[in-house]
């Protein structure tokens, strides 16, 4: 068993203050939402991703709600970044194009065209429901189901993906089966949003995956043992289970003095992390993403 090495004697040397990474996503995290008093991945009450500090449960910063520094809390709602509301309105899009659609055709007999449409909406709510503002009950038991058996849905990646199939699906489905001129400008407009929504998440998707393959590069030419001291150093709060978000927050820089944002670390637990609520990195899933060949993406 190894001990705690002393981190100068390994070789590392405390970091130099870094701008942290990332844009877009705020100050706040991925997935800061309670769930129950517990994170769902840090969420209180509850992404890919990450849906802000809300009420009911503890601060990303693990302060207990109302200490200084610890995010405000506030009944049912949860506070979300830019991201999330960005995404909100196109999972809405989606929704309000396909309920349109749907009545149309369902009155002007095309059953087909509106199963389709229907299927359509149950899909946006379900993205909805990833990065709406809310941690009531319901809200929470769907995002646990996602994370569980869709988890692509909560990686940037993931969602940029569907949000382009979506869109052109939307697109395609409102110009053929509506009519009017008004109904045609429509499509467009939402169909239009939505695939630029999903477009714009995948190139945030690849320069965030980037940065992190370069932590993991840079990781696995220092080896196995200093992989295992580096975890050593840092898996403080529960060692058996992994390191925390703000533990390998704290490690990375480290590796190539790099900081992350929080938002960014609750989207890279979200594709690395095998917890079923994202809140440990093991020292397994840590030595398959820095031994692995492949650039993981967030």
């Amino acid at each position: 068993m190894l001990g705690v090495p002393n981190p100068a004697a390994a070789g590392y040397q405390h970091p130099p203050e870094q701008p942290e990474l990332g844009g877009g996503y705020g100050n706040q995290g991925y997935g800061n939402q309670p769930y129950a008093g517990e994170a769902y991945g840090n969420q209180p009450g509850a992404m890919y991703g990450g849906y802000g500090g809300g009420g009911g449960g503890p601060a990303y910063n693990n302060m207990p709600p109302g200490a200084p520094g610890a995010a405000a809390a506030g009944p049912g709602y949860a506070k979300c970044t830019s991201f999330n509301l960005i995404w909100f309105a196109a999972a809405c899009c989606v929704m309000l194009g396909s309920l349109i659609s749907f009545f149309s055709e369902f009155f002007s007999l095309e059953w087909v065209d509106a199963l389709e449409m229907a299927y359509m909406f149950i899909f946006g709510c379900l993205m909805a429901t990833l990065d709406m503002p809310l941690t009531m009950e319901p809200v929470l038991s769907i995002r646990t189901a996602i994370g569980k058996y869709i988890a692509i849905l909560q990686r940037v990646t993931g969602k940029g993906v569907a949000y382009i199939f979506l869109g052109c699906s939307l697109t395609s489905s409102m110009w053929y089966n509506l009519e009017g001129g008004f109904m045609i400008f429509l499509s467009l407009l939402i169909g239009l949003f939505v695939v630029f929504i999903g477009l714009f998440s995948l190139v945030v998707a690849v320069v965030k995956s980037r940065n992190l393959n370069l932590v993991r590069q840079e990781l696995q030419k220092d080896g196995s043992v200093s992989l295992e001291q580096m975890y050593t150093m840092h898996a403080k709060k529960e060692p058996q289970m992994g390191l925390t978000q703000e533990e390998f927050k704290n490690m990375t820089p480290y590796a190539r003095g790099v900081a992350f944002e929080g938002a960014d670390i609750k989207l890279i637990f979200n594709a690395l992390s095998s917890n079923p609520r994202r809140e440990y990195m093991s020292r397994e899933d840590l030595q398959a993403w820095v031994h692995g060949d492949m650039m993981i993406f967030i």
